[in-house]
């Protein structure tokens, strides 16, 4: 990448200088053909990378930070005079040309080490004295390369490996070293030569074949490092499928990963591996983030299941103290005062006896009394608590049919249709309870708050920018079968409802049977389904479910929309379906049926 950098940015003027995070540099340049650039320096430690692109600076930390504000002072204007790297370094050595406060020419140096875990960027001097380090490092992280200003600048230690341009020529004790062939493989040969990675030793143990011999693997060596020698690259973006996820990026040819896109530079590969990764990190953290949030509310629900079911068990003891409160009037007669318990026969069961437990101070009459009060309470509870039940029921049914789609989410307008349904269900949970009537004769902030949330009120009146937000919500996925049918499956709850109102008739119903998962409606458009069509969308529907991916067949239930019947005061989503057929079919990825 240094020499096709090189070969673009020498002589290119600093335009703005810019940090979107703590870790990541921008560098707005003009070449000296008048095209703008986006130079692009991330030190994350997970994942450091270097981009190049057209695309204009994202906004800036504000404040920036004063690493960003030290390179403003001195490289703002400053021309690039060449892109070097120390050979087989993952090291980017900028040099700039510019002036100090006293308008006298100076060189710098910016230093972007891209290793992980240790990823820094370092401003030097032509004394290669460290000006500003964006992370400093002192002798308690490592006693043997103190990256902090006013220090000498000290590079990493010489990799003890073997160089890719003399390989060639080596013997293959030398080149493997004591290497056996069961300990071959990509990470083994990785250690061995400078500049190589893991994934460009498992290419060696590829292109050797399968089973090879150490004189194979030494041979395919020293091919790919003539190749390295030689300079014949082939920049490419690797991927796992056709409409996979990014694999590697490489300037060297991977005959062993599946599926390849092609560049002219390895800089474009790069920028465009690094992006695409980049966007799979922030889907995965969303995606994280908003499932972590929904298992919480999980819990928190579970537990309250958990106390509703004891209190059904403890109204179901109501019948009980009736029955001890009946039984001690049918016998007053018998019980002598102070008595504190007795067993007394069964009138409603005959040849059976119950013990009544009585209170020493309390009459036989009030103690008849206190069983019935117990037994009016709970009934009292047991009615609440089966009513709080069923919403705890229907809350966690709705909490697991929302992570299992954000389980099986792709895109970001998978996670957004998750998140506002969640969100939009809580809000309503929480309004409703703030909005309970007040109690009689209690004027004040309650009435006036309800009076402001009126719809014509301030607070309820919808501003332009709020139409426009919920105008912009995702759509459902919408897929074309091979035969030509459409095919739309749900994001959320919310969707799935939609989809059934809008649906005809005589349109098939798609749901996996047991479990959560997505409404899919395959359209008739007034011509007869086929078989394939059909089974196109039971697949979607496997796919796009709690079921799994793992390949395994799993039943898919599928009937007319006629047939299925929305639940009155159900959560969103929930419905009843009959003369249903059932279909056998593995989970499909339908990403070459979907409609762009």
């Amino acid at each position: 990448m240094a020499p096709e950098l090189d070969r673009l940015l020498s002589g290119s003027l600093v335009d703005r200088i810019s940090m979107s995070d703590r870790n990541t540099l921008h560098l707005a340049l003009f070449t000296v053909r008048k095209s703008k650039f986006n130079l692009t320096l991330s030190a994350a430690a997970a994942r450091p990378t270097l981009i190049l692109s057209t695309d204009s600076s994202p906004q800036g930390l504000n404040p920036p930070p004063s690493f960003a504000m030290f390179l403003r002072k001195h490289l703002r204007r400053a021309r690039i005079d060449s892109i070097t790297t120390p050979p087989w370094e993952r090291i980017f050595n900028v040099n700039f040309s510019a002036l100090d406060e006293l308008g006298d020419p100076v060189n710098l140096r910016l230093i972007f080490e891209c290793m992980p875990r240790t990823a820094n960027l370092v401003l030097v001097n032509s004394q290669d004295v460290i000006l500003a380090v964006l992370r400093p490092v002192d002798h308690s992280v490592n006693r043997f390369r103190e990256m902090l200003p006013a220090h000498p600048y000290i590079p990493p230690p010489v990799q003890d490996r073997l160089n890719p341009t003399e390989c060639a020529s080596l013997e293959t004790d030398s080149l493997l070293g004591e290497l056996t062939d069961s300990q071959l493989s990509g990470r083994a040969l990785a250690g061995r030569v400078a500049g190589f990675s893991p994934i460009l030793g498992q290419e060696v143990i590829s292109r050797a074949g399968p089973g090879a011999s150490r004189e194979q693997v030494a041979e395919a060596l020293r091919i790919l490092c003539l190749e390295i020698a030689a300079g014949h690259y082939c920049p490419a973006v690797y991927y796992d499928g056709p409409w996979g996820n990014p694999l590697a990026a490489h300037a060297v040819r991977l005959s062993h990963l599946p599926v390849q896109v092609l560049y002219d530079d390895t800089y474009k590969a790069v920028a465009d591996y690094s992006q695409a990764v980049a966007a799979i990190d922030r889907f995965r953290q969303r995606q994280q983030a908003i499932t972590k949030t929904m298992e919480a509310h999980l819990k928190r629900t579970q537990k309250k299941r958990q106390l509703h079911e004891a209190d059904v068990a403890t109204g179901k003891e109501a019948a009980s103290d009736r029955l001890m409160g009946e039984l001690i009037l049918a016998w007053i007669h018998t019980i002598p005062p102070g008595t504190q318990g007795l067993t007394l026969d069964n009138y409603r069961d005959p040849g059976k006896q119950v013990y009544c437990p009585l209170n020493p101070r309390l009459s036989p009459a009030e103690n008849a009394n206190l069983y019935f009060r117990k037994a009016k309470r709970k009934e009292r509870k047991l009615g609440s608590a089966r009513r709080f039940l069923q919403e705890d029921l229907d809350e966690l049914a709705w909490l697991e049919s929302l992570l299992a789609a954000a389980g099986y989410a792709e895109t970001g307008e998978d996670l957004l249709a998750v998140e506002r349904e969640y969100h939009q269900r809580s809000a309503a949970e929480k309004t409703s309870i703030s909005e309970a009537p007040p109690a009689a004769g209690m004027p004040g902030k309650p009435a006036s708050k309800k009076r402001r949330q009126q719809p014509g009120g301030p607070a309820g009146r919808k501003t332009k920018k709020t139409l426009e937000k919920q105008e912009s919500l995702p759509g459902p996925r919408l897929f074309r079968s091979a035969d030509g049918f459409l095919i739309a499956s749900g994001r959320n709850n919310l969707q799935n409802d939609q989809l059934l109102r809008k649906a005809g008739r005589d349109d098939l119903w798609f749901h996996v049977k047991n479990f959560a998962g997505s409404h899919v409606i395959l359209s008739k458009d007034g011509r007869p389904l086929t078989p394939l069509a059909i089974e196109e969308a039971a697949a979607v529907a496997a796919w796009y479910s709690g079921a799994g991916r793992g390949g395994g067949a799993v039943e898919v239930d599928y009937c007319p929309v006629r047939q299925v019947k929305k639940i009155p005061g159900t959560r969103p989503g929930k419905v009843t379906y009959s003369d249903y057929k059932t279909l056998y079919i593995k989970p499909a990825d339908p990403s070459h049926l979907k409609i762009t």
